[in-house]
């Protein structure tokens, strides 16, 4: 199974941990008169802790859609307060622990801004204390269109770093992974310059990164 960018260090950081008490494990088995049962816990608990990492920083194979007339989901997870502005819409996407952590760009466009904010690590099912979380703000631009996607990645009680893949200035496609955040939060999605845009009907409970879509151009309000 393929990792996600810039996470082998930690993987195999976590690895060896696991690697350790798995040893210290047998030998206190061998060495010391404790019920095996404690020492099959152990050992269970090493190797759930080790799928849970690798299960957490995989980076699998999609299939992603390129739709240059719509706005695709930026993340794995649940829908969540999906608002229509004047000239666009916000939404919010809840990542699981058990979702794929990669983010992709929800547009084609030029990078402008990426602003990292220090904070704190509080449960994202607290909005009013999530508020104060570590985040990435990442600027997205598309000049053909005329519309900008401001793409926040917000951490969590488990998602201890965002990670934003490009620089400022970049072009990234649309779907293309932009970054991860380790263990799973929430992500924030605004839309702005959407005159022309109008939002799926019904809205997505649940969505895909780089295969769900979110919203469509409008011709007839050319």
């Amino acid at each position: 199974m393929k990792i996600a960018k810039g996470s082998t260090k930690i993987v195999t950081i976590i690895s060896s941990i696991m690697f350790v008490c798995t040893i210290a494990s047998i030998l206190i088995c061998i060495l010391l008169p404790t019920p095996i049962f404690w020492h099959f816990g152990i050992l269970g608990v090493v190797l759930f802790c080790g799928f849970f990492t690798f299960w957490t920083f995989r980076d699998p194979l999609r299939d992603v859609i390129i739709n240059p007339k719509g706005i695709i989901a930026p993340a794995d997870g649940s829908l969540m307060n999906v608002k229509k502005m004047k000239e666009g819409f916000s939404c919010q996407i809840l990542m699981s622990p058990f979702n794929v952590h990669m983010n992709r760009s929800p547009i084609d466009g030029v990078v402008k801004s990426i602003t990292f904010q220090k904070g704190s690590h509080w449960p994202v099912y607290f909005p009013n204390y999530a508020k104060r979380n570590q985040r990435n703000i990442i600027v997205i631009e598309n000049n053909e269109l005329g519309i900008t996607a401001e793409f926040t990645q917000v951490s969590g009680i488990y998602g201890r770093r965002t990670v934003a893949y490009p620089k400022e200035g970049d072009e990234v496609k649309q779907s293309e992974l932009i970054g991860i955040i380790r263990f799973g939060s929430i992500i924030n999605l605004k839309m702005t310059g959407l005159n022309n845009f109008k939002l799926i009907d019904p809205v997505p409970k649940h969505t895909r990164a780089g295969l769900t879509v979110l919203a469509t151009f409008d011709e007839e309000s050319d």
